[in-house]
């Protein structure tokens, strides 16, 4: 039994690694055509689907289809440059997307676009009914909260964060303001997560993996950062989440804030809006390792990642918009371009004025083509204090 458990794995590590190679092939014709100019909205939320079908299941029918339907889209301009219009079926935006959660998450950027402009969407959002009761939403969020990879090899972990990130956005603060919420949605949503979903030891959330009788919980950056960010920092147990914040400062993404080599401007964004937070809450000591972290991300952010021409170096399987506005918004949340938001020193930074113009200035030029539809871009510009033009 043991050599067939040990075969059987060996097999699914090498389709994955077959598959992953083809993801990566395919991400760089992608990303050449985000550079030159072209609309990669779609292609990049099929990409971006076939790398969590790869990293997260075995089911290599599917990848191997969504692989095919990108080739598919590659090899058709008028296809590529097609936008991405609201469905009349069911409400919802992502048309590359044959997932819920990332629909989900296509939805809200487009619903957060329309909000900013007083507007509502054209048609009835009928995606979100399938968690608009107390007991549905409690009932999709434990299915995907507990994760038994033994069992049928998928990991729960990102689509839950997503799915969680996503939801309080629109539920907690009623987005868009035509849907017709449960009334109860809201607070059996704050009871999971706060009783439920997070774990008391160390104040954080994540993904819980179940091997045979025993669940182990993870603490995991990203949805704690989202949880905390959009909530305003309204949480209980802020000691314990610092201390563990700080401890895992040295481990990989998930549960640390390393990318695989090194700082990634995403993940320390994380960190500094969760420390931002935080910081009434923080012991001498734990401010003053803070500062020290602090300086080291920043210091990596401008003589690493920020590029003569205002663009960030890519890391992991961003695309450049993506890199553009992870880097901009780290520099704008941890106070670099204003004082009043610089929480954690009194220290003066120089040449912002020019650091500033030369991001802006590079997203002006590149908005009509980014990878997630310029909807980053232009959030990069509000961290920025720019305007779209």
């Amino acid at each position: 039994m043991a050599l067939a458990v040990v075969i059987v794995s060996h097999r699914v590590f090498l389709e994955k690694a077959f598959y992953w190679l083809q993801v990566r092939q395919l991400n760089r014709k992608v990303l050449a055509l985000e550079k030159a100019g072209h609309n990669t909205r779609c292609a990049r939320q099929i990409l971006t689907e076939t790398g969590w079908l790869v990293d997260s299941t075995r089911d290599f029918g599917r990848i191997a289809e969504r692989l095919a339907a990108l080739r598919a889209l590659l090899n058709d301009p008028s296809s590529l440059n097609a936008p991405d219009e609201q469905s009349e079926t069911d409400g919802s935006w992502g048309k590359g997307y044959t997932e819920w959660f990332f629909k989900l998450d296509a939805s809200f950027d487009e619903i957060s676009a329309l909000d900013d402009k007083g507007r509502t969407p054209r048609y009835p959002c009928h995606f979100l009914d399938r968690i608009n009761s107390p007991d549905k939403l409690t009932a999709h969020l434990n299915r995907l909260l507990i994760s038994d990879l033994g069992s049928d090899g998928v990991d729960h972990g990102r689509e839950f964060n997503e799915t969680v990130a996503d939801l309080i956005r629109l539920v907690i603060h009623h987005e868009p303001e035509n849907y017709p919420y449960h009334p109860q949605l809201k607070d059996a949503f704050l009871d999971f997560l706060m009783n439920k979903a997070r774990n008391p030891e160390t104040g954080f959330w994540g993904e819980w993996y179940k091997t045979g009788d025993h669940i182990t919980k993870a603490g995991q950056l990203s949805i704690t950062f989202h949880i905390i960010s959009y909530l305003r920092g309204q949480i209980t147990d802020w000691p314990k989440v610092i201390e563990t914040t700080l401890a895992m400062k040295d481990k990989r993404y998930p549960n640390g804030w390393l990318s695989h080599n090194g700082y990634a401007n995403h993940h320390n964004m994380d960190v500094v809006v969760i420390f931002r937070y935080g910081w009434t809450y923080a012991t001498p000591p734990q401010r003053e390792a803070i500062r020290t972290e602090l300086h080291k991300m920043l210091d990596w952010c401008l003589k690493d990642s920020l590029q003569p021409d205002g663009s960030f170096r890519l890391r992991d399987e961003e695309c450049q918009e993506e890199s553009v506005y992870f880097g901009a918004a780290f520099l704008s949340r941890i106070g670099y371009f204003d004082r009043t938001r610089c929480f954690w020193t009194n220290e003066a930074f120089a040449g912002t004025p020019v650091v500033r113009q030369r991001i802006v200035q590079f997203i002006r030029a590149h908005v009509a083509s980014g990878g997630e539809g310029g909807s980053y871009y232009h959030d990069a510009l509000a961290e920025l204090g720019g305007s779209a033009p």
